[in-house]
């Protein structure tokens, strides 16, 4: 059995980055031309996610977790 999505979705991949501060890069990244898609996002109280898609529109994932 092969999973598939809906008609027209090509499917994606989504790299995530470790960095210390979500919104500080969030910030970075608007400044750098790039567009916030969502966060900074607390999940599972110790994680907190973002993502943002690049000049190019390539979708980039950020990840801070407690330590």
């Amino acid at each position: 059995m092969v999973a598939t999505g809906p008609d027209g979705y090509e499917g994606h991949v989504t790299f995530y980055i470790a960095v210390p501060d979500i919104e500080a890069a969030l910030q970075k990244a608007e400044q750098l031309g790039g567009e916030r898609i969502m966060g900074p996002e607390k999940v599972m109280d110790s994680v907190e996610l973002g993502q943002f898609k690049d000049p190019e529109g390539h979708l980039i994932g950020l990840v801070r977790g407690s330590e």
